[in-house]
């Protein structure tokens, strides 16, 4: 189909393969597809290949991709070849690779990559490692000089390459373990983090904390937790002040907020702490107007009784209903 349009541009081009099994008479041919998009100099790819099609890193060779979203799809070992000399954005959702060094290999194939979005990538050799109880090899090392955005699962939270974004989002899924943070390089142009714990996940602060360590320009921070699930360690506020808190900090939300004694101090932490804080939301899930009234309401007041080191910082609430 895309070679009757010969004499006509195409930018976009977006293919959703919604079957699971493909019959030898079918006249669907994949490679074909993929050849198209390079004869006719598409800027923004979409494959979503649901039946976890395996392609060759070779596919991966275009002059023309801007934009670049994979889902559910499977990527042969060995991506040294994958060239993207114009990719800015790549979107990587349930796509699996040999090693880690495939997937480090395909992003260093994306020089100037600006924004990355990576969710439930599957390591082939790690799976396998795992069953037979083979120890895992390291990875080699990642420089994205041109990142500005990045979006990763938190199993899938290895800092490499990332470390010089602008703005960050970890998403914490179900299964995560509370201490899912390994080996944080400085973030020295982080200003906006937002950190959301998903699916039953537990919310660990100390976590939290050595994050805010490793970003001492940290402007921006919001976290949203999972209503349900708590920890249950007892938190200790940081002994030494954190540089973002006390410098730079001028936003923080807190969502899924709940009484425990752990929430109440990190949010007096904040707030005795944050010199140019300009805003603070806290956002309470509840059932009926009488949690508003009795339980949240004691601690809405509890919290509008903390002292606040910066007198500019407005602190707001937010009520959220569930059925």
């Amino acid at each position: 189909m895309l070679s009757r349009v010969t004499n006509q541009p195409l930018k976009i081009f977006s293919l959703n393969c919604r079957f699971m099994e493909r019959k030898q008479n079918s006249s669907f041919n994949l490679k074909k597809w993929l050849e198209a998009t390079k004869r006719h100099c598409i800027e923004e790819f979409h494959l979503n290949l649901h039946f976890h099609h395996t392609l060759k890193p070779v596919v991966f060779i275009s002059q023309t991709f801007v934009v670049l979203k994979l889902q559910r799809l499977d990527i042969e070992k060995d991506t040294s070849c994958v060239d993207l000399p114009s990719l800015k954005t790549l979107n990587l959702e349930y796509v699996s690779f040999e090693n880690w060094n495939d997937y480090i290999n395909f992003l260093y194939g994306c020089p100037i990559l600006e924004d990355l979005q990576v969710e439930d990538i599957s390591i082939r050799t790690l799976t396998k490692h795992y069953e037979n109880n083979v120890p895992d090899v390291g990875f080699k090392s990642l420089t994205l000089a041109k990142l500005v955005r990045a979006s990763i699962d938190s199993k899938d939270a290895h800092f490499n390459g990332i470390d010089n974004v602008e703005f960050l989002r970890i998403i914490k899924g179900y299964g995560s373990k509370e201490e899912c943070f390994e080996f944080i390089p400085v973030f020295s142009n982080l200003v906006h983090i937002e950190l959301v714990f998903w699916y039953h996940s537990i919310h660990s602060w100390d976590g939290v904390v050595e994050l805010l360590r490793h970003s001492p320009r940290l402007q921006i921070l919001f976290i949203k937790k999972w209503r349900k699930t708590r920890s249950s360690k007892e938190w200790k506020c940081p002994i030494s002040n954190l540089e973002c808190v006390s410098s730079h900090l001028r936003s923080c939300t807190i969502l899924n907020f709940d009484n425990s004694a752990n929430d109440l101090r990190f949010a007096k932490y904040i707030l005795q702490n944050a010199r140019i804080l300009q805003d603070m939301k806290i956002g309470f899930v509840i059932k009926s107007l009488n949690e508003i009234l009795l339980e949240k309401g004691q601690i809405k007041e509890e919290l509008s009784s903390f002292s606040r080191i910066s007198r500019g910082c407005k602190l707001s609430f937010e009520f959220k209903f569930i059925y």
